[in-house]
């Protein structure tokens, strides 16, 4: 009993000393439920960084790691253990050998062979198998529990893509447009023209002398439909705003854009999937922090760094 009443306030002291010569033989950095984290853990995998991550780039994302980002990696892979065990998702040891032998066949390796590879690595087995087992959960975290959080819509992919080649002439767009026109005259400023449409919108009033202007809706109307001057004030504008004024024919036009689509171009479905990954490594990321700030109140989290 007294031995345990000991190991429990050294706990909380954040030292471990030998019985004999009260040597201090590691540092508790952080205690997490029942899981104490050492500081020596934390320098093993300091040691071991470039090993982890290429045996689980999903986990270890990072060449380098703080040992406060170290130790919040700890922290998370608690945590996620207990989510999915608490789901039914167990990864026992046989499933990590399983996973291994797995690896080991699709490169053809022996276990001799995977042993002097990791000693190369400076890993010993112990430390692969774990590794291994939480890359296991891991990829069950972000597919049963993160991913469901996250959406991507193909409007944001054709955004990014615009983003990334809004100066390259072989994009091509539909439209929907309402088109705004009136006889051109010579005391009516494009600026003018602006403002009478806007009120217009708003209102649906019009000044004295333009009870002539016209509208018309327009459609799914790609950039082959258009004359070059539609063209180039169409493509400088954004959806859900006005284009810039544009006389044609002895009229002058302003388009409003209901809505600027993207066609899907063999140069964007190229690009789509790559685009889609970086949307959504980017925004799972961020979903990633805000689910554990909020489960990290579910537990016991003392640290001592």
């Amino acid at each position: 009993m007294k031995k345990s009443i000991l190991l429990l306030c050294l706990a909380f002291s954040g030292q471990v000393f030998s019985q004999d010569s009260e040597k201090l033989l590691d540092k508790i950095v952080a205690v997490v439920n029942t899981r104490v984290i050492s500081l020596s853990e934390l320098d093993r995998m300091s040691m071991t960084v470039a090993a982890r991550k290429e045996i689980s780039p999903q986990v270890y994302n990072k060449s380098n790691f703080s040992q406060k980002e170290l130790l919040d990696l700890n922290i998370q892979s608690f945590i996620i253990r207990d989510r999915i065990n608490s789901q039914g998702y167990v990864i026992s040891d046989d499933a990590v050998e399983s996973r291994i032998k797995m690896t080991e066949d699709r490169l053809g390796l022996k276990r001799s062979d995977l042993l002097v590879f990791l000693k190369s690595k400076g890993l010993s087995f112990e430390e692969y198998f774990e590794i291994i087992r939480e890359a296991m959960e891991y990829s069950i975290f972000a597919q049963r529990i993160i991913t469901p959080l996250v959406s991507v819509t193909d409007q944001e992919i054709k955004n990014e893509f615009y983003k990334k080649h809004s100066s390259d002439r072989a994009l091509a767009f539909k439209y929907d447009l309402i088109d705004f026109y009136v006889p051109q005259r010579a005391d009516l400023t494009e600026a003018k023209f602006v403002d009478i449409v806007k009120n217009y919108q708003l209102t649906g009033q019009l000044p004295d002398g333009f009870d002539g202007m016209e509208t018309s809706e327009l459609e799914k109307i790609s950039e082959d439909g258009l004359s070059v001057e539609f063209r180039t004030a169409l493509n400088e504008s954004i959806e859900g705003g006005f284009s810039k004024a544009v006389t044609y024919n002895g009229f002058l036009h302003l388009f409003f854009v209901k809505k600027k689509d993207l066609v899907e171009s063999a140069s964007y479905l190229k690009e789509k999937e790559k685009i889609e990954a970086e949307i959504y490594n980017s925004r799972s990321y961020q979903v990633s922090l805000n689910w554990f700030q909020r489960e990290y109140q579910n537990y016991y989290i003392k640290i001592n760094l």
